[in-house]
């Protein structure tokens, strides 16, 4: 009856490790915005729908924030701390452009006030990621086209359809191992009570 028991606890911790991974959080909120320059033609640099902060946290994939050359976004999710590993998405609009459109932003995750330098993300497809293996509560971009693509044709640097965030999937090796020591715990404290 013991290892039953053993077993089943081993199983439930199992369970509620998959379950904390299984959640992804779209940005919600822009908790500050720095525009970047704008090289194109002036009805272009003007587009307000471009120019939105709104349109990289409302949930509509359809609409874009761009970051203009050299700026940047900090935006916040509805969970306020992230203390596990996590996989940072961008989505950006005007993707796969056959190499003269090249876009890239800078990620940093963001803790107490602390930057974090998490990677580079483009617009080679729809989706780029980066990884966060510390805690944060925000994620910052800033656009460095410039930079990375010096005869990009972009003229107003990288493009913020959505922002995601995502627990680091155990393998699932490390899912038994967990269920494996919780079981062995749950086992040595019936011992110890009989």
């Amino acid at each position: 009856m013991n290892t039953i028991k053993a077993l089943l606890a081993g199983a439930a911790l199992m369970a509620s490790a998959a379950g904390a991974n299984a959640a992804t959080y779209y940005a919600n909120n822009v908790v500050d915005a720095v525009a970047g320059v704008c090289e194109g033609t002036a009805s272009g640099c003007a587009a307000n729908d471009r120019k939105n902060t709104a349109n990289a946290v409302d949930g509509d994939s359809n609409t874009f924030y761009s970051l203009g050359f050299g700026g940047s976004i900090v935006v916040s999710f509805a969970k306020p701390l992230f203390d596990i590993a996590q996989k940072v998405a961008t989505f950006e609009l005007t993707f796969n452009r056959d190499g003269d459109h090249d876009e890239a932003a800078r990620v940093y995750s963001v803790l107490d006030g602390v930057e974090t330098d998490l990677g580079v993300v483009t617009n080679a497809a729809i989706k780029s990621t980066v990884t966060a293996y510390s805690p944060f509560e925000f994620i910052k971009l800033v656009d460095v086209t410039k930079t990375v693509f010096p005869s990009s044709t972009s003229y107003d640097g990288f493009d913020v359809a959505q922002i995601s965030v995502a627990a680091v999937p155990l393998p699932a090796a490390g899912l038994m191992l967990m269920g494996g020591l919780g079981g062995l715990a749950a086992l040595r404290r019936r011992k110890k009570a009989a």
